[in-house]
């Protein structure tokens, strides 16, 4: 009698590559070691054929593994006028959270953008972001006492990269990391699109005594390419998703759920 491992191997590549993409279109992501085993063929197997389903532009690749395709990242203009109602109401939650006096470190997002408007205006702040529509933002708020951290500015995140503006996250300690998110996945794991904003994050979040995560509800269960950090470094998430067992397993880590 056959094993389901000796029928693996009797596989060719291109049905070995079809279970594979299936596999990732469920569960969103695959590692090459995992694959490995269930298939009984060697890693450098695995990785021809994700590097062969990457080449034919129906899956990404993670370091040690491949990932289900993200929607292209929509310009930052037209992602500004998707959900406002929604990003208007996590706002509003997060900004409730501020006290008199808050040093915060502002990501880059349409959502965060948002927070910085709703923050009341009696409310005296100091805001450190590399992003220059949060600064924008906060110069119209009254009190609020705004500094924009330099560095190359990137048309994708409309903010500041690379090391300069890493550097100066380092040297920085607040009270309020502020966050987006690209996408919270099924390991319940912080993600972004691009590599250089989420080695920021990671930046951001150890400058910080407490981080906040605005995340509209389609975030939650999205796949992004890179990985920041575990949900658990976080306090707090502030949503509109009513997905009560996805939110279940985050409070479950010790992260405040807030839904909006």
């Amino acid at each position: 009698m056959s094993t389901g491992k000796e029928e693996a191997t009797t596989l060719s590549p291109v049905e070995r590559q079809a279970i594979i993409l299936e596999k990732i279109n469920a569960a969103g992501r695959v590692t090459a070691v995992d694959l490995a085993q269930e298939f009984n063929v060697s890693e450098d197997s695995i990785r021809r054929d994700l590097r062969e389903l990457v080449d034919a532009g129906v899956v990404q690749r993670f370091h040690g593994g491949a990932a289900r395709l993200v929607t292209p990242a929509l310009d930052f203009h037209r992602r500004e006028t998707r959900g406002t109602e929604e990003k208007q109401r996590i706002g509003r939650a997060a900004a409730g959270a501020i006290p008199e006096g808050a040093t915060l470190l502002v990501d880059t997002s349409t959502t965060v953008v948002q927070f910085i408007r709703q923050l009341p205006p009696t409310l005296s702040v100091r805001i450190f972001t590399s992003s220059v529509d949060v600064a924008g933002a906060g110069l119209d708020h009254p009190l609020a006492e705004v500094t924009l951290l330099g560095g190359r500015l990137s048309k994708f995140t409309r903010s500041a990269t690379g090391a300069s503006a890493i550097d100066a996250v380092r040297g920085l300690k607040v009270d309020f990391c502020v966050l987006g998110t690209c996408g919270i996945d099924d390991d319940l794991t912080l993600r972004a699109d691009d590599l250089e904003d989420a080695f920021f994050k990671k930046a951001m979040i150890k400058a910080s005594n407490t981080t906040l995560v605005l995340a509209p509800s389609d975030k939650l269960g999205q796949v992004a390419t890179h990985e920041v950090a575990p949900i658990s470094v976080i306090s707090q998430l502030f949503t509109t998703s009513q997905d009560s067992s996805f939110l279940q397993r985050i409070r479950e880590t010790g992260v405040n759920v807030e839904t909006a």
